[in-house]
């Protein structure tokens, strides 16, 4: 009987989700909504930049995958409710909440970068948030990591190497900016920053930053969660790598979709103070 109610939930919100009223000509185009609720107990909704009404392919297997998710997130929520307000009947249940945005940061003719951004409660303290990018072919969705951008990325490569240099210090750099008073680059060195290394999985997900002209792209960001190299009032951390760190690295299929300077600034070079400090190697 659950599967069916949660089932009658998301099939009632599709059709008020699509089904948009047409804005007048000189009017933008709006954000698609999709949007489900059990009041009392969760709502979850999904905002859908319009410019991804030019991608059919990919704003279907988006509209796929993020049903699917509102649908696991309501059983989660169906069944914490259950278990609560029969464990714990004389304690207060506060309604489970999910909003994900997903935005386009970049278009190329061949490639397309979204940010997929989502705060979410499912009890505790207070709310958390996360970030889930896409870099994309455009033809159909199929996620790129660095191990498609980069020719090599086994273990303290050369690519690899030069972003987490450059990753390092730009993180250090924006702490010190964040924290002021409160910054302390040692204990940043010992704590936060000590997972950070010139591996894959040391890398969060990146979307792509459009170079000065918007014509291609001229580096790349990485999003960091709230916890992943912080606490979580430092909030995230979206970390600016400049072209030229990786260029020469680049994977000959990818080459052609980067070109320029990139459209923000980083606080950093190489050879900044705030780069990490590597222990010796021994004789």
């Amino acid at each position: 009987m659950k599967n069916l109610m949660i089932s009658a939930i998301l099939i009632a919100a599709i059709p008020s989700a699509l089904a948009q009223t047409e804005p007048p000509p000189e009017s933008p185009p709006t954000a698609e909504v999709i949007e489900a609720r059990m009041p009392g107990v969760y709502s979850a909704s999904v905002e859908i930049d319009s410019r991804l009404a030019e991608y059919p392919a990919i704003l279907t297997a988006l509209r796929e995958d993020e049903l699917g998710n509102m649908g696991e997130f309501a059983m989660m929520a169906l069944e914490d409710h259950r278990s609560w307000t029969e464990d714990a009947p004389s304690w207060s249940w506060n309604p489970y909440f999910s909003d994900t945005g997903i935005a386009v940061t970049f278009a190329h003719p061949e490639v397309l970068s979204l940010n997929r951004n989502t705060s979410y409660y499912t009890g505790g303290a207070h709310p958390n948030q996360g970030s889930n990018p896409i870099v994309t072919r455009t033809d159909r969705l199929r996620p790129a990591g660095l191990a498609d951008l980069l020719e090599d990325t086994a273990t303290d490569s050369p690519g690899l190497t030069a972003l987490f240099y450059a990753v390092y210090r730009e993180l250090m750099a924006m702490k010190r900016e964040r924290l002021g008073a409160g910054f302390d680059e040692a204990m940043e060195r010992e704590t936060w920053l000590s997972s950070l290394a010139a591996e894959l999985d040391a890398f969060p997900g990146f979307t792509l930053m459009p170079n000065t002209s918007g014509d291609a792209a001229g580096g790349l960001i990485f999003h960091f969660d709230p916890y992943a190299v912080g606490s979580y009032a430092e909030g995230g951390y979206d970390v600016p790598v400049p072209l030229s760190v990786f260029e020469e690295y680049l994977a000959e299929d990818w080459a052609d979709v980067f070109d320029g300077a990139p459209s923000r600034a980083v606080l950093t070079q190489a050879g900044d103070a705030l780069e990490p400090l590597l222990p010796a190697e021994a004789d």
